[in-house]
């Protein structure tokens, strides 16, 4: 893999937020997350970025290195989406959950006006947070070429 150009990742729509129990179109960001994390199966965030229309954080096993999966919620879809540099979606660190932020501009994906904080049409999906049994649909960032130095850096973790 190129250290001068990184694939962007993917956004595996994973479900939406009114199937968690007791998540109503009209829960709350806040409360959503917390039923994401109830469903979670012990998993904490460790790092989170409030943004425009939603958050961007990861979650992972307490005392477990490199068991973390990143994650976005989007208010204006009220859908989660799990992120994927091609094949490799579990195992980061909260130091990788940074390095990629920023190398990708992640925390620009919700600004008003891009593809995850406009509102589409519903389309029954099935629940589940491994993305090969919930009948994932993909989205891909834009191209993004980082700086070479962050490039670098992000190119080492997702190889």
């Amino acid at each position: 893999m190129s250290t001068s150009t990184i694939p962007a990742p993917k956004f595996n729509f994973l479900f939406a937020s009114t199937s968690l129990t007791g998540i109503t179109p009209n829960s709350s960001r806040w409360q959503a997350l917390t039923a994401f994390l109830a469903s979670a199966e012990g998993a904490l965030v460790s790092r989170l970025r409030e943004l425009p229309n939603g958050f961007i954080f990861i979650t992972s096993i307490p005392g477990e290195d490199h068991s973390g999966a990143i994650y976005l919620y989007s208010a204006v879809r009220n859908a989660f989406f799990m992120l994927d540099w091609e094949g490799r979606d579990d195992d980061f660190t909260a130091e990788e959950f940074d390095v990629l932020v920023h190398a990708f501009s992640l925390d620009s994906v919700l600004a008003p006006g891009s593809s995850l904080a406009t509102s589409h049409p519903r389309h029954p999906r099935r629940f589940g947070r491994n993305k090969h049994h919930h009948g994932a649909r993909c989205m891909r960032a834009s191209a993004v070429t980082p700086a070479s130095t962050t490039a670098a850096t992000a190119a080492m973790m997702v190889a």
